[in-house]
């Protein structure tokens, strides 16, 4: 059990890696704003240290020594695991009866990719679009303008095709 949020990519995709370095960017503005207009402590993979951005990967959690750690969110340009037809699938759990703060950034970067190649990163969770995901939709509309629209993402045609298709 937990609170999950769900992720599935195709890396190796022409659009994906066309917005990769957009994505590093947006990610880096995401965190940013957390961290300093909602008072989040975000750190490095392992809870501690800084948080990873760069031309291999995305990469952070919550701050462990304020107890607000839990799973390591990452997106990586080339992940160890990719499928027959190119889908890596990935998921990170940000709390167990409730998720840790540091949630609004995981769902906000989630967004934010699905936004930018929503014909290759589709996503997926635990929480409800209308309820935990409100969040990730305001910095989206804070920071890039544009409103994700009101209908939930977590139906995406990957969800059919993609490794998405097995939480189904």
């Amino acid at each position: 059990m937990g609170h999950v949020n769900y992720f599935a990519y195709t890396p190796k995709a022409e659009n994906f890696r066309s917005i990769w370095l957009q994505l590093r960017l947006d990610a880096a503005a995401i965190l940013d704003l957390v961290e300093q207009s909602q008072d989040i402590a975000l750190a490095g993979g392992a809870g501690t240290g800084v948080p990873r951005i760069d031309e291999d990967a995305i990469v952070f959690n919550g701050l462990m020594a304020a107890g607000e750690d839990y799973e390591t969110f990452a997106i990586e340009l080339d992940p160890e695991f990719e499928d027959e037809r190119g889908f890596t699938y990935s998921f990170c759990k940000t709390g167990f009866a409730r998720p840790k703060p540091y949630d609004m950034a995981v769902t906000a970067v989630m967004l934010r990719a699905h936004t930018l190649a929503p014909d290759c990163f589709a996503i997926d969770s635990d929480g409800d679009w209308d309820e935990e995901w409100v969040h990730a939709r305001a910095i989206h509309r804070t920071l890039f303008g544009t409103d994700p629209g009101m209908e939930s993402p977590f139906t995406s045609p990957l969800h059919q095709i993609g490794p998405v298709a097995a939480r189904y």
